[in-house]
């Protein structure tokens, strides 16, 4: 199997799937990305605060954030340390430089691009992806918040397209999101579904199409209403995340979630104007509370600060 985009997202997906035996080839814009994304799955697995580690979970300099790690994930955790599953990843040639006789000589069964939710980016890969993969490869999309129908009409053979969605942080979560488009044939669904069991997550299998499938739809809205609580000066994003977390009983706030899958990531859905539920502060006001952030450099977990300050960054 081919990931393309070795960022916080696609090395996470990387580990999960390796972690069950399934031979990766991750693919990036220059080989170091995919090979430091290598080197973070080794680094996970020996720091004690890694959420790959046993028992371990990085916890915020606050401690408002970051919920400690589950059962299912120090058994998988344990389970990677017990068997050489890093020797199923590899990186490959960037994506500019890999031909077609190298990609067939691969043989990837599935091809899944985890590039950044920027239309043009996901319009070029796919249109390389489609011009240099064997005509049986599926080639899936991970995207969030962008439908099969739109990013289908990149891909030759559309029939082959799907939409494979995992969910941050992958090592935590048990559901993957899969629905294709009106001309994907249905045992392109059938495999990814049985790929989504063969690591231990649930396929939920959306009847049709739908921006955000279902957690992510339901998870815009309260994001976007935690934003406009700041942008109103309700209150400030602490107790925001306070308020939420004492009455659900939950670890992780709206913020520390928007932390969590990437303060850039929330920038480019909100930028692409896919927010569905209607805004009572303009798209500028949330905007501005996320740019001052994401231009420091301060994108979430993954850069080691966001909202929140972290003891260690991601490398």
């Amino acid at each position: 199997m081919l990931i393309i985009g070795a960022g916080w997202v696609g090395r996470q997906v990387a580990a999960r799937l390796a972690m069950s035996g399934v031979t990766i080839g991750l693919i990036d814009r220059t080989p170091l990305v995919s090979q430091q994304a290598c080197q973070w799955m080794r680094t996970c697995v020996t720091q004690s605060n890694s959420p790959l580690a046993p028992g371990s979970h990085a916890e915020p300099a606050n401690s408002l954030e970051q919920p400690a790690c589950n059962p299912s994930e120090v058994s998988i955790a344990a389970e990677a340390l017990d068997r050489p599953w890093l020797q199923y990843v590899s990186a490959l040639p960037a994506m500019q430089e890999l031909t077609k006789q190298q990609l067939h000589q691969w043989q990837p069964h599935v091809a899944l691009e985890c590039v950044p939710e920027q239309l043009s980016l996901k319009k070029r890969v796919l249109r390389q992806l489609s011009e240099l993969l064997p005509d049986k490869c599926i080639i899936a999309s991970n995207s969030s918040y962008f439908v099969p129908s739109v990013l289908s009409q990149f891909v030759r053979l559309p029939e082959r397209f799907a939409h494979l969605h995992f969910h941050v942080p992958v090592l935590r979560q048990s559901v993957a999101d899969i629905v294709g488009c009106s001309q994907t044939r249905p045992e392109v669904l059938q495999q990814l579904r049985h790929l989504a069991e063969r690591i231990e997550q649930y396929p939920l299998m959306l009847r049709h199409e739908h921006p955000g499938y279902v957690f992510n739809w339901l998870l815009q809205a309260v994001l976007k209403a935690a934003l406009e609580l700041v942008a109103l000066d309700v209150v400030d994003s602490e107790d925001v995340d306070r308020s939420w977390k004492a009455v659900t009983g939950m670890q992780v706030g709206p913020f520390g979630m928007m932390d969590q899958i990437g303060l850039d990531v929330i920038d480019q859905v909100l930028s692409n104007a896919r927010w569905a539920v209607p805004l009572t502060v303009s798209q500028e006001q949330l905007l501005a509370i996320l740019r001052p952030l994401v231009e420091k450099g301060r994108l979430g977990v993954k850069s080691g600060a966001g909202f929140y300050d972290y003891q260690e960054p991601n490398p």
